[in-house]
């Protein structure tokens, strides 16, 4: 008889169809059935009525004493009492820290879906000595940032948080359920008292009661390798077959049409706009070109540029932008609303990629 058979016919015989080892009953029964088999029953004296049930030894209360009275065991390690140093400097602030980030950041372990990332930034603040400081600072507003300046230096001043820490911070990014979540998100989310991750609706954060959209380098306002479809059966299309005129590049291309002899520049502009009004249907395209420009590329770039961003804070209801460096001048930023964002074009603070057939919606390449 196996094993699982003795206890089948153990629990078969006992009055509530299974075996109890504080009941006599069931004891004597298991004695009965090894008897049968001719088993040893010598086990069965530390149980039963004369031998009540041995209660589990309950673990050991841990005092201080207790803990200082071993470390002298490794008083040699360095690494491992700088684990343990740690360890109590940021036990009080774990505590609460996964709490605080759910309740006033709104990131969890389903942020992204490429790693845990409150567990993330928990890890940078410890490994670098930053989570004290992390827990001691008095997290600034946005609106405290201003217009333009440095991440990583606003907060190096406002927190003592060391570069070690700010920049893998805002440095991470990952995806969640098909949704990019670009660099600088979590870490404006971790380090602002007003902000955290927009949880649905427009903009990639939740300043307040307003949507914040955050580009980093090289984001775009809108969609990879967007093309024109039948471009040449376009107004703007027919004047580039009929001038032969084959430029890939919108302002290359209306500067070379305009330049034409005999080219109708009312026909030409009416052209632009119906190209920018079906590319970016929600800016608005008849403010921004105009005739006096058709034949200046520089000016016609920024006509693109801000239509472009016009058209993009009305199809996803942006009403503030935070465009920041996150390569080559890390942390350098620019705080915007759309209505500001002209200004700021002709001034070249921000500034975009051209406008290609191909590429409707280019790239950011400043600040």
């Amino acid at each position: 008889m196996t094993l699982n058979e003795l206890l089948v016919e153990w629990s078969y015989r006992t009055e509530k169809g299974y075996p109890d080892l504080g009941n006599p009953s069931d004891i004597l029964i298991l004695k009965d059935i090894l008897t049968e088999l001719k088993l040893p029953t010598d086990i069965l004296n530390t149980l039963g009525e004369d031998n009540p049930k041995i209660e589990q030894e309950k673990p050991k209360e841990i005092s201080i004493e207790d803990v200082i009275s071993i470390l002298d065991r490794i008083k040699d390690d360095k690494e491992a009492l700088n684990k343990i140093r740690k360890y109590i400097i940021n036990r009080p602030v774990e505590s609460t820290f996964f709490s605080d980030l759910i309740n006033q950041s709104n990131i969890t372990d389903k942020t992204v879906d490429t790693s845990n990332a409150p567990k993330v930034m928990f890890d940078i603040l410890s490994d670098n000595d930053d989570l004290q400081a992390y827990s001691n600072m008095v997290k600034p507003s946005f609106s405290e940032l201003g217009q333009i300046g440095n991440l990583v230096d606003f907060f190096k001043g406002k927190s003592g948080i060391s570069e070690s820490s700010l920049i893998p911070i805002f440095a991470f990014s990952g995806k969640e359920s098909g949704r990019g979540v670009g660099k600088g998100e979590v870490g404006m989310s971790l380090l602002f008292n007003d902000v955290k991750m927009a949880s649905a609706g427009a903009g990639d954060l939740s300043w307040g009661n307003k949507s914040l959209e955050v580009k980093g380098s090289n984001a775009r306002l809108g969609g990879r390798d967007r093309k024109f479809q039948n471009f040449y059966k376009s107004p703007l299309g027919e004047l580039a077959t009929e001038y032969d005129k084959s430029d890939a590049q919108l302002p290359s291309l209306i500067k070379n049409l305009s330049n034409e002899e005999g080219i109708n520049k009312d026909q030409l502009l009416q052209a632009v706009i119906s190209f920018e009004e079906n590319s970016h249907p929600r800016g608005n395209a008849q403010k921004y070109f105009t005739l006096d420009i058709l034949n200046n590329p520089i000016e016609l770039r920024a006509s693109f540029s801000k239509n472009l961003i016009l058209n993009y804070s009305n199809v996803h209801n942006i009403e503030h932008f935070i465009w920041w460096n996150s390569s080559n001048k890390f942390g350098n930023y620019v705080s915007f609303t759309p209505q500001e964002a002209d200004s700021l074009i002709d001034s070249g603070v921000i500034k975009i990629n051209n406008v290609f057939i191909h590429q409707l919606d280019p790239s950011i390449v400043k600040p």
